[in-house]
């Protein structure tokens, strides 16, 4: 049967705008997503806890602040400091993000720049400055916290500890730069990175919480400059 041109037009229509989403049905299919993070410009939305101690070893000189970069770099990046005073001390920065797509897992790459004026290969009290104070980035569908159980302070989620990586969080590296002068190393910038990808499950809003952080295994104090920071998401298909 030949339909009449305005009925086979509509027929078309019909077709085509189911096929885009017309159905209540339809379910986008989720796309590889990016987040860029640059420190110079202060951005909003970040803030900040510290873990792993007990309520007498419990860090009091914490700093988390923008600040101008030292020489030879010019601009801004986030400074954090601390002092480890329970041979493990995790410092971290956190922000919630949202716009993936809900209650799917996504396989994470972290690149971080970083500056740090710490030397590899020296010696210090409990472990190195440069190779036993580690970097990780991490995420979560729920915010990542910091609770207390009988007088000891520990993550709500499973981030793994110093140089292991855990469920929520991966180890990108140690914040040792390039220098070998253990009496008065340059600040340098340090690229880390992951190999393996981290895989997590968005939050049913589409939201996950991205942090970072430096884990001490160094009882004395530790300082870097965040620089930059980009997460590449892409979702992983079954």
């Amino acid at each position: 049967m030949n339909l009449p041109r305005h009925l086979f037009l509509a027929t078309i229509a019909a077709t085509v705008l189911t096929a885009c989403g017309g159905s209540s049905d339809y379910i986008p299919k989720p796309l590889p997503a990016q987040v860029n993070v640059d420190f110079s410009t202060e951005p909003a939305g970040w803030s900040f806890g510290t873990s792993d101690f007990s309520s007498e070893t419990k860090p009091t000189d914490i700093v988390t602040e923008y600040r101008t970069l030292p020489t030879p770099f010019s601009g801004k990046g986030l400074y954090t400091y601390g002092t480890n005073r329970s041979d493990d001390l995790f410092i971290y920065i956190k922000k919630k993000y949202s716009g993936f797509a809900p209650n799917t897992e996504y396989a994470l790459s972290f690149q971080t720049t970083i500056v740090s004026n710490v030397a590899t290969g020296c010696f210090g009290v409990g472990g190195s400055p440069g190779e036993s104070v580690w970097f990780f980035g991490g995420a979560s569908p729920s915010e990542p916290l910091t609770v207390e159980k009988a007088g000891e302070f520990s993550m709500n989620i499973d981030r793994g500890n110093q140089a292991g990586s855990g469920k929520y969080a991966i180890v990108l590296g140690t914040i040792g730069n390039a220098s070998t002068d253990c009496g008065k190393a340059p600040y340098m910038e340090k690229k880390l990175s992951n190999q393996t990808p981290l895989n997590v499950k968005t939050e049913a809003d589409g939201s996950l919480w991205l942090f970072f952080g430096i884990d001490s295994g160094f009882e004395s104090t530790s300082h870097i400059y965040y620089k930059s920071i980009t997460v590449n998401a892409v979702p992983i298909v079954k």
